[in-house]
């Protein structure tokens, strides 16, 4: 399906409509983008703190001393809490936030969010050629351009040093590169802006089935 996107040409300084073969999704299902976003934060988050029980710390388990006729009081671990070196009683034993999410499931749900953005109106092209240094006065120029006022995601390919240089430093940007962009990166913000590269990355690779340059 071809469609027209708005595509900011740094040479020309100007934004043409320029035309893409696209493969939307029509059918969005919104249960999975939240699923597999969800498991996207998921995998985000730092393990909570832990500390080792009387089974877990190293050293000998053998009874220190006899349980009778020493006149001191019983014990039968080394390694219980009130020795030091021993394990801790009560303490947190520590979760590890894991959320293992199907590849298939993935690519879908990035597909249906690209999709969604796409019928918004809300993606958009940069080709950098003939911008030779990082400027983010210029990158400042394009939003403006665009007519884009709210966050967005700026997604670049390896050859993209100046562009990623000039967005970075923008409010409310979220920089990614097209090997890297999950599900969250598109449904959390409210545009997303591909550089040209980018796009010719996704088509070349075929990592999604979603874009496919005319």
């Amino acid at each position: 399906m071809s469609i027209k996107l708005s595509t900011y040409k740094t040479k020309e300084k100007k934004v043409l409509k320029e035309q893409y073969e696209f493969n939307l999704v029509d059918d969005i299902n919104i249960g999975l983008l939240h699923q597999v976003s969800k498991a996207n934060r998921t995998n985000h988050r730092n393990n909570t703190a832990s500390v080792k029980t009387r089974a877990q710390v190293s050293g000998t388990g053998a009874k220190p001393w006899a349980q009778k006729g020493t006149g001191r009081a019983r014990q039968g671990s080394l390694r219980s809490p009130q020795f030091v070196g021993g394990g801790v009683a009560h303490g947190p034993g520590g979760r590890v936030y894991i959320d293992r999410t199907p590849k298939k499931m993935k690519r879908k749900s990035l597909d249906m969010a690209i999709s969604k953005r796409i019928s918004e109106e809300s993606v958009f092209v940069v080709d950098s050629k003939g911008m030779e240094k990082p400027s983010t006065k210029i990158a400042s120029s394009i939003l403006n351009e665009f007519k884009i006022n709210k966050s967005f995601t700026f997604v670049y390919s390896e050859n993209d040093d100046v562009l990623i240089k000039s967005f970075r430093n923008i409010k409310n940007s979220n920089i990614v590169s097209v090997s890297k962009l999950s599900t969250f990166d598109v449904i959390s913000k409210d545009y997303i802006i591909f550089s040209m590269n980018g796009i010719n990355d996704i088509s070349k690779e075929s990592k999604w089935n979603i874009l496919r340059m005319y």
